[in-house]
């Protein structure tokens, strides 16, 4: 952004002999010009960079997530989003990127940033199958394909070694959109809980998503406990506010809270376009990664699921729990826990046992609560 005509409210500090000319008001008056431009134009929405069902996904200039529990194949679905980035192909089919296409338009470098596998086998089996995805052979170095590890790297110097390589990918690749790719995001800064780190980091998203032409996609660990599905640590939360596009992956589960082989892919937050509705895909063996699951499958898997959080399941959990009174909003919280239900089904049954005298709603300081009933 240029604020050489706001030089008259710079002031500049001499610092080591090295004059900075670094003053916010500047800044925010160069940007207040431009928005002003902008919005007395027709506003051209950017395409697509990768849509599903003609419905855009990725954005260009935009943070988007992956996230869900240990072990649910997220680094597999990441390597799916860069061999599609990467297709050499256009016109091939989208079977093998579970049914989503890249626009033709773009013409992106991927850079791949890795924080967890080992550098001898896994992150270089991890880059084969993105360049087989994309149409390349094992022995193909595509020029549009980066990838750094940070594995080497101290974690209190990931940060400032990370930015510097970004600002080094950004000059060669200078022409071109960067789709880069942090997997894991929260290895990248020193601890990931601590807000000043985790600004910091976000804030560098934020400023190279608006300066420059680079698309970035974080792949997070949920939080590990039952229940919480938003990504760990500060840095989830802060990520989670700005980002535009956020995926969960995961295991289905049955009607016993076990997790099933068919693995849904769900949109939790679509800031350009409406919510999409769930992907469903399975682990192949033979590929050795993740394809669209069939509608047998997914019907099959899904049955497993209905009846879920019987009412007589119900009734003898309240019976073991529900000793002294407790509030509603106490209650579906644990029942959704230990059932691995929604809280719509949960407060369904807690109404048929209500009505059927089991418990009894009643008011405290305007706050419902429930009681077992004697002789129950």
């Amino acid at each position: 952004m240029n604020t050489d005509k706001y030089k008259q409210y710079l002031n500049p500090e001499q610092i080591s002999g090295v004059v900075h000319e670094k003053n916010n008001l500047a800044k925010i008056l160069a940007t207040q010009e431009k928005i002003q431009s902008n919005s007395c134009k027709t506003i051209a929405f950017s395409s697509p960079i990768i849509t599903y069902n003609k419905t855009g996904i990725i954005f260009p200039n935009t943070i988007n997530i992956i996230q869900g529990k240990k072990g649910v194949h997220k680094s597999r679905l990441t390597e799916i989003f860069c061999g599609l980035m990467l297709q050499r192909d256009i016109t091939q089919s989208s079977h093998r990127f579970l049914g989503m296409k890249r626009n033709a338009m773009q013409k992106p470098v991927v850079l791949y940033v890795d924080t967890e596998r080992n550098i001898n086998d896994q992150f270089p089996y991890a880059i084969q199958k993105i360049k087989l995805l994309s149409g390349y052979s094992i022995e193909d170095k595509p020029e549009n394909l980066d990838y750094i590890s940070l594995i080497d790297i101290p974690r209190s110097e990931r940060f400032d070694t990370l930015n510097e390589y970004i600002k080094r990918f950004r000059t060669r690749y200078e022409i071109y959109n960067l789709f880069i790719v942090f997997d894991v995001v929260t290895d990248c800064v020193e601890n990931f809980n601590d807000v000043r780190e985790s600004l910091r980091l976000v804030g560098m998203l934020n400023e190279t998503i608006n300066t420059y032409n680079v698309t970035f996609l974080c792949v997070i660990h949920e939080n590990p406990s039952a229940g919480n599905d938003k990504g760990r640590g500060h840095l989830g939360t802060e990520l989670n506010n700005k980002a535009s596009q956020v995926i969960q992956i995961g295991f289905e589960k049955d009607n016993q809270g076990n997790d099933t082989d068919l693995i849904r892919l769900k949109f939790l937050h679509s800031r350009n376009t409406k919510r999409l509705d769930p992907i469903y895909v399975q682990y192949s063996e033979e590929s050795k990664g993740l394809v669209l699951a069939s509608n047998d499958f997914i019907n099959e898997k899904l049955a497993m699921k209905k009846n879920k959080a019987q009412i007589a399941d119900i009734q003898n959990w309240l019976t073991d729990n529900l000793k002294e009174p407790k509030s509603k909003k106490e209650l579906i919280v644990m029942i959704t826990e230990a059932f691995d239900c929604g809280s719509r089904i949960v407060e369904d049954r807690l109404k048929e046992l209500d009505d059927k005298g089991f418990i009894e709603r009643f008011t405290v300081e305007k706050s419902a609560h429930y009681k077992l009933i004697i002789p129950f």
